[in-house]
């Protein structure tokens, strides 16, 4: 999380003067100290720097692994903690003073600046404020030169509300993007990262942050110019939320099937309507239109144009599409829909995940 370092030194500067220090209540700071994590209470903590409560008496020059977030157990949520490096400059009659290690650099400043006019423009809280260093900590990283094409949307096309639905992507992409290894540095196109921001920052719902999320992580590649995923990204956009949870519901549940070749596909899934209907929140006949919804997109196989019109009561066989389980993966942060899906080849089938 190192992307992380300079982001702390703005998180508490909204809202007050420009003074060298600022007092904050049940603030605590985590480290490992070679066999047990220990909190320590923060004491105060400034645009540059930190203290902390704490016996223990370090060399100046000491660097020291911090993890700041409310007093408590230790969040597992990254979005309610960050994690940053401080070296140790001072000792104090109940604690020491640190300074946080920060990157340099012209385009990282940019990112900065951003950053500080968020939290003045927006005035978050705490918790709101941390996701916001950590997401835009992480566009910093695989999008080093879009500090402005990033800016540009955030200051002038998203509301404060969209501002923090678009952190909230950021968030979870990285998550994402840290759970599946890469044999180089990955980087995002500016433009895919505009349009996934700005489309995905309009949804309020978590769950579609998460999915927004898959897609942003899934287009950061070892070459920066691949846009494969803008297919994907435009094919998301046009689906509505039932649409999007049926999906869900079909490919989790489909058997899939890998070929010798290494092409995807599924058996059909038999769906009973009710069930579906219940699963999904949706009714009757906006299901029917929600699956030829899906149809027309290519996401499951289109049924039979002579059937009649789909009751309650009625069962009926869907199948998704190697597309549909495609675009699925990559919601899902997943590249490799063979992976996600924990397949093999040789035309072996495995449950859903």
């Amino acid at each position: 999380m190192s992307e992380q370092k300079s982001w702390f030194e703005k998180l508490l500067k909204f809202g007050s003067p420009r003074s060298d220090r600022r007092s904050v209540k049940q603030f605590a700071a985590y480290r490992w100290n070679g066999s047990a994590l220990q909190q320590n209470t923060v004491r105060n903590i400034s645009p540059t720097g930190v203290y902390i409560v704490t016996e223990e008496r370090w060399q100046p020059g000491t660097i020291v692994s911090l993890t700041l977030q409310r007093e408590g157990p230790l969040e597992l949520s990254p979005d309610r903690r960050i994690t940053t490096q401080a070296k140790v400059v001072r000792s104090g009659k109940d604690g020491m003073g640190l300074t946080f290690i920060s990157p340099t650099g012209p385009e990282q400043q940019k990112w900065e600046t951003l950053l500080e006019s968020l939290i003045e423009q927006t005035k978050p809280d705490m918790t709101t404020m941390v996701r916001m260093a950590e997401g835009l900590g992480f566009l910093s990283r695989v999008c080093p030169g879009g500090a402005d094409e990033v800016a540009d949307l955030i200051r002038g096309r998203l509301s404060n509300h969209k501002v923090a639905n678009a952190s909230g992507i950021a968030v979870k992409a990285k998550k994402l993007f840290e759970s599946v290894p890469s044999n180089g540095p990955r980087r995002i196109n500016s433009k895919l990262l505009v349009r996934i921001l700005e489309d995905g920052s309009c949804t309020d719902e978590d769950w579609l942050h998460h999915f927004w999320g898959g897609l942003l992580a899934t287009s950061c590649t070892v070459n920066k110019n691949d846009q494969s995923n803008l297919a994907f990204i435009e094919l998301f956009a046009q689906l509505t939320t039932f649409p999007i949870r049926i999906l869900t519901v079909i490919c989790t549940r489909a058997t899939k099937v890998l070929s010798e070749s290494g092409s995807i596909s599924a058996k059909p899934l038999a769906c009973k309507i009710e069930e579906m209907m219940i699963t999904t929140g949706s009714r009757g006949t906006q299901t029917e239109r929600d699956f030829d919804r899906l149809s027309e997109l290519g996401l499951i196989e289109k049924r039979n144009d002579n059937s009649l019109t789909l009751l309650p009561s009625d069962e009926t066989y869907v199948t998704p599409t190697s597309l549909g389980l495609q675009l699925f993966a990559r919601c899902n942060g997943h590249q490799s829909p063979e992976r996600f899906y924990a397949l093999e080849a040789n035309g072996k089938t495995t449950a859903a995940k």
